[in-house]
């Protein structure tokens, strides 16, 4: 009886460590916060015509939840909300943007926190944007016989174009454009105040080199001529009219594609 005892006592002390023994699994690490990606279709764009598109992913996956399109503008230090999206199964996402305000801008997205995991941000994103704006709306440089004044061409009215004075004296004017434009676009006639018969021409150059330059007669117009003009830092227009008969020529209603 004590050798069953005792040999009973033995085998509960060898398979008691392994009884004892119980097996653990860590549990998965909860993320601190959201990893935000993000891409942009546009580095550059033109105001009112170009609609930006955020794409990326949030990480841990968010399904159905927001996050914010954020931005921030020229030298402004605070970041200003302009959208938000759902978060779809996958854990993308896609956020849009119709910039109108030419210069400098930065994008980033937010998933606000939830479900114990903190806010995430993606990297900012640089953005250039240009508009298209009235070059008379502009502070002139040089100008000589040259005036901002509505013009009459062919019965049409053209507000804030650029206007000869005296017929048949030399005429022209200049615009600093600081190298932050890309293009010009604008028509050129004699307008309609003109004496039949008149003649003129115009010439466009940009620091000193020749851009364009056309004929004029009563009756002809270059209409809607867009001009490179890209690096520029500064810009000419030179006018000439026939003395007589009379002509009077214009750049009709310019406009400049520029961030500033």
């Amino acid at each position: 009886m004590n050798r069953i005892t005792a040999w009973a006592t033995a085998a509960a002390l060898a398979v008691s460590p392994l009884a004892l023994a119980t097996t653990t699994y860590a549990a998965p690490a909860k993320a601190d916060a959201y990893s935000v990606t993000a891409k942009i279709n546009k580095t550059v764009a033109i105001g009112k015509e170009t609609t930006l598109k955020v794409r990326g992913r949030v990480t841990p996956r968010a399904a159905g939840q927001k996050v914010v399109l954020q931005q921030r503008v020229g030298n402004k230090l605070t970041w200003k909300a302009t959208g938000t999206a759902k978060i779809k199964k996958n854990g993308t996402y896609v956020l849009k943007d119709d910039p109108s305000t030419p210069g400098k801008r930065s994008y980033r997205v937010l998933k606000p926190a939830s479900n114990g995991v903190a806010k995430g941000f993606s990297p900012s994103l640089a953005v250039v944007v240009y508009s298209w704006e009235r070059l008379g709306f502009r502070t002139p440089g040089p100008q000589l016989n040259v005036a901002v004044d509505g013009a009459t061409i062919g019965t049409d009215y053209f507000p804030t174009s650029l206007v000869t004075g005296l017929a048949g004296a030399p005429s022209s004017i200049e615009y600093t454009l600081g190298r932050k434009c890309l293009e010009l676009r604008a028509a050129y006639a004699l307008t309609d105040a003109s004496a039949s018969g008149s003649t003129g021409s115009v010439t466009v150059t940009t620091d000193g080199a020749v851009a364009a330059t056309h004929p004029l007669t009563v009756g002809t117009i270059v209409a809607d001529e867009t001009i490179d003009i890209e690096d520029a830092f500064r810009l000419r227009f030179d006018l000439t009219t026939s003395a007589t008969p009379t002509g009077f020529a214009a750049v009709a209603t310019p406009e400049v594609l520029c961030t500033r």
